[in-house]
Parts: structure tokens; C-alpha cells; sequence
């Protein structure tokens, strides 16, 4: 009978089209880019008018949808009046408006739809939502069961971020991204002393222009007790930003960091190697700082890391150094991902990672860009015996040469590889071949070499 039934709607389904005779355009595209169990429809990059997501909002059929997408499409408040009063939204799980022209009037008529209560995914970034717009829809009240707010990209401010302040939204909330938001040192001492997210787990504060003012303010408080992954990146906290996060006992919980650009030095490296509460990272990135060989080796010297997992020290003026340092650590024996681009640890650096004794696990490992690995480097990584569980090798721009490339073609070491870039490595059409015919790659699923 179920299978009856089911056929019976499909039936249902197709007729309704098939009568459709309104923007018949729109039908088609619907039909085209809706899943084949009719409940993810993604019409994301295709521009509408208000009238097209009023006939939209009228399509019966697609009342079934737990997922749709409507980035890109020029969505507006006219078009937002008739969506949330459709039957469309009423089985939502996932909505995603990312990049349109929603402002405040189009927030405050969404708060009001009676229709979100099954809602668990909503991205709004790139929008043009105010504080107005933020302070409405925290104050909805049917978006009791939200997990995951995309926010990013918009002007929120201060006073906006605050309105989380006793919300059904930020009761149920495990992951926030407020990244450009406009929220600065400001906006994090409204968080501290205003906002208490119990549930949440996930925290991107990207480019707020938050310093160490704010962290410290932060770090006094306990807005959000539970959290495991924090993105700070692009941000001027500095030494005694991270000095202060790393003291906290509001960060004991982390265990994914993320401090990209954040004018980072040595000091920032010995805080977090020091850390009393910074126990649980299985993440780190510190891409594009200044942490050099001291700083690697404090790191590398500490048992704060012997749970990392990941870890980005691209950009950090390392140099062979830093490199040995890290393949001497038994804290990183754990590493399955490793990126150290533009670091300039040259042959010796390479050498030194492959003979490793600790890198067992690594399944990732980018060296790419101004590393300034010769062939001699690459034959190290080749012969490898430490590196036999790696699938991805990235080399690009380097200076590898065809005596490198013979070297990757030739190592059985390597052989489990399933994705190898070395573009831009100065090689002839002669070592392009060379690893184009290599029979002993034979896993290798995806090779980049321009």
C-alpha cells in the first residue's frame, strides 16, 4: 500500500506541473533542480522577480521540501512576504538565502512566519541585515529548535548581537558564524556580559576587528561554556590576546583553534604551549603569523598538543628548523594533516619530515609554495618509510624538477598517493610524462601538474 501510495503522489506531482500554465519557466527549472525524493530543492544562482517567488510560495507540491536553497537569486523583502506565509517552509530542516538583498524589513517579516518550527539550518550571509533585522529575528519566536546561524557578512553590530540575550534562537544554537559582522571589542563585551549560549559548540568572529581588549573581556566571562571550535582569524588580538585565551577557562573545552593573520609572534606560540586549559585540541591553525623556529619548538615541546590532529603553520617563517622540530615531536604523532606552506624549509626540512619517526599517521601533507624543495627534497619524501599512509601530496611551486618528478613516479613508499599537485615545479614535458605513465602510482586518482 505504501508503495501504492507513493506512486499515487509521484502521479499527483507530475499532473500539477503538467496543468502548471504560470511562469512555466520557473516550473521547469523547479522540476529540474529538485532531488529525486522531492525534498531538497537548490535554485541557488538563478535570478527571480517578486512575482516568481510568489508563484513559488503557491506551488503546493513542494510542501514536502526539508531543504531549500535560495542564494543568489535576488530575493528580496517583496519576495519574503509570500515565502513565509507559504506551506513551502513548513517542513523546512535547512533554508539558505546567502548572498541577496535581504535587509531588515525582509528579517522582520520572516521572524513572523508561522511556518519554522522545524527549522534546524539558516544561513543569511551576504545580506544587508542591520541590528534591526538581527534583533527581530532573534526575538522570533518559532525558531525554537535552530542548531546552526550563518550571520556572516552583515552589519549586526553591538546592539544587534545583544537581542540574543534570553531568545529562543540562542537557547538552541550550537553553531554561530558572525564573521564581519561588525561586532569589534564593542560587541564582545556585549556578548560577555549580556549573552549565556549554553549549547553552542562552533564560533566563527572573522574580521571584527577584535583585539585584545575584547578577548580579555571574553575570557572573564562564560557566555558560552561548552564551545569546542573558535575561528578568530583576521583579527589584531596578538600576543596578549592569545595570552589571555589561552589563561581562560571559558576555552577549556576547545578543541579546534583557528588563528589566521592575527599578528602573531613566538610569545603567542609559548602561551598555547603553556596553556593549563588548552588541553583538547585536535585542530590547530596559525597560518600567516610570525611564529618561526622558537615557536614551532615550543609547541613542539608541549603535551598540549599531543591530542592535534591538524595543523596549519603555513606562512610562519619556519625554515628547515621548524620543520625538524615538529618531525621530533612525539606530541605530533597523532598528525594525519599538515601544512606548511611558504615556510622555506628547503631540502633539509623535507628530509627531516620524511625521516620522521612520530609522522606514521599523516595522511595529508602540503609543502607547497616557496618551501623551496629541490629534487634532492623530493627524493627524500620518496623513499620515505614514515609517510606510507599518505593520499594527498601537495608540492606546488617548488623547484622539483624532472629528477623530482622520477623520483614520486619510481617510490613505491608513495604508492598509496590518490591526489598529487606539483604544479609549477619547472618540470619539461618529459617529467610531465614521467608521472602521467608511472605505473607505480597506480592509486593515484587526480595528478596536477599546470
Amino acid at each position: 500500500m505504501a508503495e501504492a501510495k507513493d506512486i499515487d503522489d509521484s502521479l499527483e506531482f507530475l499532473r500539477y506541473f503538467e496543468k502548471y500554465t504560470d511562469h512555466p519557466d520557473l516550473a521547469e527549472e523547479v522540476q529540474a533542480r529538485l532531488s529525486g525524493d522531492r525534498k531538497h530543492l537548490n535554485l541557488s544562482g538563478a535570478q527571480r522577480s517578486g512575482e516568481d517567488f510568489q508563484a513559488l510560495a503557491a506551488m503546493e507540491p513542494l510542501s514536502r521540501l526539508h531543504a531549500l536553497n535560495l542564494d543568489q537569486t535576488g530575493l528580496k523583502a517583496e519576495g519574503m512576504k509570500h515565502l513565509v506565509l507559504s506551506p513551502i517552509f513548513s517542513r523546512l530542516q535547512s533554508l539558505s538565502m546567502a548572498n541577496n538583498n535581504l535587509d531588515d524589513e525582509a528579517l522582520f517579516y520572516f521572524s513572523k512566519s508561522p511556518h519554522l518550527t522545524r527549522l534546524e539550518s539558516l544561513n543569511l550571509s551576504g545580506n544587508e541585515i542591520g541590528m534591526l533585522g538581527a534583533k527581530v529575528l532573534f526575538l522570533s519566536k518559532t525558531l525554537e529548535h535552530l542548531d546552526t546561524l550563518d550571520l556572516s557578512y552583515n552589519r549586526i553590530e553591538p546592539l544587534g548581537i545583544q537581542a540574543l540575550e534570553g531568545s529562543l534562537v540562542g537557547r538552541s544554537l550550537k553553531t554561530l558564524n558572525l564573521r564581519d559582522t561588525c561586532l569589534g571589542d564593542e560587541g564582545m563585551d556585549r556578548i560577555a556580559r549580556h549573552v549565556h549560549l549554553d549549547r553552542l559548540e562552533s564560533l566563527d568572529l572573522s574580521d571584527n576587528n577584535i583585539t585584545c581588549t575584547g578577548l580579555e573581556t571574553l575570557s572573564r566571562f562564560h557566555p558560552f561554556p561548552n564551545l569546542k571550535r573558535l575561528i578568530l582569524s583576521n583579527n589584531p588580538v596578538g600576543d596578549d590576546g592569545v595570552y589571555a585565551l589561552a589563561q581562560a577557562d571559558l576555552f577549556a573545552h576547545l578543541e579546534d583553534l583557528t588563528l589566521i593573520n592575527n599578528s602573531l609572534t613566538t610569545d603567542s606560540a609559548v602561551s598555547l604551549s603553556r596553556s593549563k586549559t588548552l588541553k583538547r585540541l585536535r585542530t590547530l591553525d596559525l597560518n600567516n603569523n610570525d611564529l618561526r623556529a622558537e615557536g614551532t619548538e615550543a609547541l613542539a615541546q608541549s603535551s598540549n598538543m599531543k591530542g592535534i590532529e591538524r595543523l596549519d603553520l603555513g606562512e610562519n617563517r619556519l625554515g628547515p628548523e621548524g620543520a625538524r622540530a615538529i618531525a621530533e615531536s612525539p606530541h605530533f604523532a597523532g598528525l594525519k594533516y599538515l601544512r606548511l606552506n611558504n615556510n622555506n624549509i628547503a631540502d633539509r626540512g623535507a628530509a627531516a619530515l620524511a625521516r620522521s619517526k612520530f609522522l606514521t599517521r599523516l595522511e595529508t601533507l602540503h609543502l607547497e609554495n616557496e618551501n623551496w624543495i629541490h629534487a634532492a627534497g623530493v627524493k627524500a619524501l620518496s623513499e620515505s618509510r614514515t609517510l606510507s599512509r599518505l593520499r594527498k601530496l601537495v608540492l606546488a611551486l617548488n623547484m622539483m624538477g624532472d629528477e623530482g618528478a622520477r623520483y614520486l613516479a619510481q617510490s613505491t613508499a608513495l604508492a598509496g598517493l590518490e591526489f598529487l599537485n606539483v604544479a609549477g615545479n619547472r618540470l619539461t614535458p618529459i617529467g610531465e610524462r614521467t608521472l602521467q605513465d608511472s605505473t607505480t602510482l597506480s592509486n593515484l586518482q587526480k595528478l596536477e601538474i599546470v
